[in-house]
């Protein structure tokens, strides 16, 4: 009888997620490394492990700081790490008072779609939904930083 309560209790740890994030792999804009390796987000991928990656955003009036899940990642020819992220449709956001807007009833049909590299790439693209065309493509080139909870 106690050795069942023990393996339950054992098999139950096992199964349970750790709280523990571990940075990865941080990349230069020109997808040079900078800290970690491709290597370890591949094993952490194969692992079974939560990814998130995040980037910043410098403007004019302020630095925004992104971290997002992926819901698709591809591991090419062993070397790079390719994600999708979920596409997000965007209000207008006043961002003194950090309030949302949907007053711009259009924007409902577009949505934010990006794919992140390992090496640097960041390709963003607006799509509309009900016009079926792409409004906006803005490849481009990010300091990612590649995290994971086991």
């Amino acid at each position: 009888m106690v050795c069942i309560a023990f393996s339950i209790c054992t098999s139950c740890k096992k199964e349970s997620r750790s709280l523990e994030v571990q940075l990865l792999y941080r990349n230069a804009k020109n997808g040079e490394t900078l800290l970690g390796s491709k290597e370890n987000v591949i094993k952490a991928i194969r692992e079974g492990a939560d990814i998130k990656i995040g980037w910043q955003s410098v403007g004019k009036t302020r630095k925004i700081e992104h971290l997002s899940s992926p819901i698709w990642l591809a591991i090419l020819n062993e070397k790079e790490v390719v994600a999708y992220l979920d596409p997000q449709i965007f209000a207008d956001t006043d961002w003194k008072n950090l309030s949302a807007s949907y007053e711009d009833y259009e924007n409902l049909y577009v949505e934010w779609r990006v794919v992140l590299t390992t090496s640097g790439n960041f390709d963003a693209v607006w799509y509309n939904r009900k016009s079926d065309s792409v409004v906006r493509r803005v490849p481009q080139n990010h300091e990612m930083t590649w995290f994971a909870r086991f």
